[in-house]
């Protein structure tokens, strides 16, 4: 498996074939105990999770990062909703035999989260939910916008833009964050198709519009990590769904972005550890 530093760098990408769809993962860390899930952002892939983070999270759990449909290395038609997103991931997580997990969900991955959360409570223990906001979160009206603001920007630039501020501290942590992300040489993931892009972006908007939950009914502790100015989210729905979720700590980092666990890793992960490791 590797030593604890190079845990998520060298986990082999596995797959498991779900009714016929083959799903991409990877899993490492101390294989006792409930597993942590991560649930990835818009475009995401499993070499899109910040190998400060994966590691530091695994020395006291089993880490599962996964492709959902369609994205990355997984096979098969990525749904344009949520929910059927979420539909999805239940079946790889079934098929693996998992019967209850705590949750990383990360942006989109957050919307994942907040169904886990309450349609799919019985298998959840604890979530933590980083950049992420509410159904009918007003600022996703914008999303394609933002997008198209930095469509002609190259990929270094454009994750930049996105997930840090524009201070120059800010931008340091960025570009130190991208070179971690490209740590993984061999048995790397294939971006994520255009057909996939569109549907996710198609889901991401519709968020805003949808109000078929209520995060209320989430009884479990969950940790919310949001940046000071999330552009993409709005930082200020982060407060709207910690004052929903009667269980909740929120946490915001100074001067950051949409990134804001990219920009403080080491902060991150001592929090997310003593949330799950000891908070009810």
């Amino acid at each position: 498996m590797g030593t604890l530093e190079n845990l998520a760098v060298n986990a082999p990408t596995q797959y498991i074939n779900v009714n016929g769809t083959n799903y991409a993962y990877r899993r490492f860390g101390k294989n006792t105990g409930i597993p942590i899930i991560g649930f990835q952002h818009f475009t995401g892939t499993l070499d899109n999770w910040d190998p400060i983070i994966a590691n530091g999270l695994a020395q006291d759990r089993e880490v599962i990062i996964f492709d959902n449909k369609g994205v990355g290395n997984s096979d098969g038609k990525t749904p344009d909703n949520v929910l059927e997103m979420t539909k999805d991931a239940i079946k790889f997580i079934k098929a693996l035999g998992i019967e209850k997990f705590d949750v990383l969900g990360f942006s989109l991955g957050g919307f994942i989260a907040q169904y886990l959360g309450v349609q799919y409570s019985e298998m959840v223990r604890k979530i933590v939910m980083v950049g992420t906001a509410p159904q009918g979160a007003k600022v996703l009206e914008e999303f394609y916008d933002l997008i198209g603001r930095g469509s002609q920007l190259s990929p270094s630039e454009l994750f930049l833009y996105i997930f840090f501020t524009k201070s120059e501290k800010s931008l340091s942590k960025g570009k130190e964050t991208l070179q971690r992300l490209f740590e993984r040489s061999k048995d790397r993931d294939k971006d994520t198709a255009e057909k996939s892009v569109m549907a996710q972006a198609k889901a991401i908007t519709d968020w805003g519009k949808t109000s078929d939950i209520n995060i209320s009914e989430i009884k479990h502790p969950v940790l919310i990590i949001q940046g000071s100015n999330d552009e993409m989210m709005d930082s200020d729905t982060s407060y709207e769904i910690f004052k929903s979720i009667p269980n909740a700590v929120l946490s915001y980092y100074p001067d950051s972005a949409h990134g804001s666990f990219f920009q403080y890793p080491e902060m991150f992960v001592s929090q997310a550890n003593q949330f799950l490791n000891n908070f009810e």
